[in-house]
């Protein structure tokens, strides 16, 4: 092979690794540094039990944060504050907040705004067929379903709303079934399989827009007072730049181009710094039905 030739095929060669090495996924800076992950407990209800969202939350924490980050979704809706410190994660956006169990293992960081307030509702549910009732106090003997029973939201309140009626909420329902998510909870009253049930209004609020053909077959008869929408919590054993760092990451993403889009898909208008006084009525609650 001539000299001219030799040269060529080594260009041909040299031309080809660039290539290979282009196609190769560029690592951030922080790649190498074998960091240990900062671990985040997510349950089913936060995001709906949505795990492409999910992994896109865990993807933008851990670019902006510049640190490997791990997305641990929660196999129980109930008690996730408790699975946050056994587990020893560092942070959690948790559905049980206050767990007075666990008060001194935690600090409160950030909480979600829906619609402007950052707080929930409950709703209770009938059939779109059902005209006639109006009211919870008028579904006694019925079949009633709800997600979960979880310290916080629609399980609390429907209970809470029957025992301050007069009521025993053990044997008010002719039967109760849990579903393990609002979604279900909708298609069980549309479909029949209960009278009525109790959803979260932020799930259905967002399936309203995403399946009004399910919704449509269902109408709200009731509305509770607002709660404390889930709250974004730190482990006190968690490194204090690491909770100072999330905290300011979480109440700055609706200033972030990308991360008001991912806000917008996770339908949250952004996170506040987060108040205890919010949480007041889940207390009062539970007392009531002593469950604190």
């Amino acid at each position: 092979m001539t000299i001219v030739g030799l040269f060529c095929r080594g260009r041909t060669v040299l031309r080809l690794l660039l290539l290979a090495c282009l196609a190769l996924p560029l690592l951030p800076a922080w790649a190498n540094l074998h960091l240990l992950p900062i671990r985040i407990g997510i349950p089913h209800k936060t995001l709906a039990l949505d795990y492409f969202l999910i992994d896109e939350f865990r993807v933008y924490l851990e670019s902006r944060l510049s640190h490997p980050v791990e997305a641990v979704v929660h196999g129980r809706f109930n008690n996730t504050t408790a699975e946050m410190v056994r587990a020893k994660l560092e942070f959690a956006w948790v559905t049980d907040y206050p767990d007075s169990q666990f008060m001194d293992h935690v600090q409160l960081l950030a909480v979600p705004m829906y619609n402007g307030q950052p707080s929930a509702k409950s709703y209770t549910i009938v059939s779109a067929l059902n005209v006639h009732t109006t009211s919870l106090g008028q579904l006694r003997g019925s079949v009633f379903a709800f997600a979960d029973r979880q310290a916080n939201g629609s399980y609390l309140d429907v209970r809470y709303h029957l025992l301050t009626a007069g009521e025993n909420p053990d044997r008010f329902f002719k039967r109760m079934f849990f579903t393990r998510s609002h979604k279900d909870v909708i298609k069980a009253v549309a479909l029949g399989l209960a009278h009525a049930g109790a959803v979260d209004s932020v799930i259905w609020d967002r399936m309203v827009t995403d399946q009004p053909d399910l919704t449509k077959r269902a109408r709200v008869i009731a509305q509770s007072p607002v709660y404390g929408a889930p709250a974004f919590i730190a482990n006190r054993n968690a490194d204090p730049v690491d909770v100072q760092k999330v905290q300011h990451l979480l109440l700055s993403m609706d200033q972030d181009p990308v991360g008001k889009e991912l806000l917008k898909r996770m339908r949250v208008d952004a996170f506040v710094v987060g108040d205890e006084r919010i949480y007041q009525r889940q207390l009062q609650m539970r007392r009531a039905l002593g469950e604190e």
